[in-house]
This record gives C-alpha cells, structure tokens and sequence, in this order.
C-alpha cells in the first residue's frame, strides 16, 4: 500500500500546526473509553494535504520517515499480547473491498484482528539535520500525528501530536531541561522521532502500565 492516503483508504487526520518549534503534548481524548482485548497497530501514512505539494525529495524523506517509525513501533508494541502490528500487505488484504467507507474498513480490521480499536499514524515532516552533534547547519524536524479509533463506533477515542524542530539553546532559553536531557547536542531525525513516538506511546490511554 501507498504510503501516501488515497481517497478510498482509511483517512483519520489529526490536525498539526506549521509551528517550527516545540509544542506541548497535544493530547484529546475524546470519549469515554470502552473496554477492548487489543488494539490494531496500521501502517503509517502520509496525508493528502501533505503529498499534494511534496517535491520527489521530501516525498522521500516522508517515506523514509514513516518506515522509521513503523520499525519502531513493531520493536515497541509488537512483542505485547495487547497489540497486533500490521504490515501493508496484511491491510490489504484485509480491506479487500476498498470502497467500503472509513467505518466499514475500521469494522472489517476490527473482525479481521479481533482488536476493539485501531491505532492510526501519519506523518507531515521528516527532516534530517545537516551538520554533527556539536554543530548543524540544519537541525532535524519532524511532525506526525497518532489517533485511536473505536472499531464499533468508528469514532476517535484519543489523539496525540508531535511537532517539534530543534532549537539551539541560546534560542529557547525555557529548554534547558529538555537539552541538558539530550546532552545538549544536535540530534538526527531518527533519534528526535523515535524520543518523540516513545513519549506519545507512555501516554496512551490503555495499559499504562507498559513503559516504553
């Protein structure tokens, strides 16, 4: 499956700022949360409002991004019984019938796993830094978004949003903590989104008492 959304796939978007500097954890939940055996991990997607004006190098590195945190949320989540990881071929063949509408997928997932709900990905930005950790021409940004959807209802249950591009201390003089954590250093992309996806990841709202 493409990683880019298409209009019949699966189309959950959470909104994300074109703030270029860190943000506080963007967290909803929407609704009472109702019981469930596991959640259906999907594969992660780029959104249509991102892949319409994407050159063929940031389409690459969106893509690269998405396989990135897709590696990581298998080694994560894939060795726990609460959650069943799928890859996209396994979705394709489930959604064998893709004009079937947003919640007729979400149910047919749902049948297909056993899961009560399905945790959905995407990603609007994976910048690499260009430079070292001592000193970057360029620092690494990435943005994405996380949304849990109820396989019965087909509605949002909760939500999460990162969207951060690393700042030099002098410039956010507030991040001191946040740096001093980081050995105040310039982090890759991979090392930001994969600190970024494991923050989100303690936040989920079921089984909190996993620690990632």
């Amino acid at each position: 499956m493409n990683k880019i959304i298409s209009c019949i796939s699966i189309c959950f978007i959470v909104g994300l700022s074109a703030c270029t500097g860190p943000k506080p954890s963007d967290t909803t939940q929407v609704v009472e949360l109702p019981e469930i055996s596991c959640v259906a991990v999907l594969p992660v997607v780029i959104p249509i409002s991102a892949s319409g004006t994407l050159t063929e190098v940031n389409e690459q590195a969106l893509n690269d991004g998405a396989a990135f945190i897709d590696s990581l949320l298998l080694q994560e989540l894939d060795v726990r019984s609460e959650f069943k990881v799928l890859t996209s071929n396994q979705l394709d063949a489930i959604l064998s019938n893709p004009w079937g509408g947003r919640v007729t997928q979400i149910a047919d997932i749902g049948r297909a796993t056993g899961c009560g709900a399905v945790l959905e990905t995407s990603i609007s930005r994976y910048r690499q830094r260009v430079g070292n950790e001592m000193s970057a021409e360029i620092s690494a940004s990435t943005a994405f978004s996380m949304g849990l959807l109820g396989v019965k209802s087909g509605i949002v249950l909760w939500s999460t949003s990162f969207d951060e591009t690393q700042k030099a201390l002098f410039d956010d003089i507030f991040s001191f903590s946040k740096a001093e954590k980081r050995g105040f250093k310039w982090l890759s992309v991979q090392e930001l989104c994969g600190e970024a996806v494991k923050s989100r990841l303690a936040e989920f709202p079921y089984f909190q008492e996993l620690k990632f």
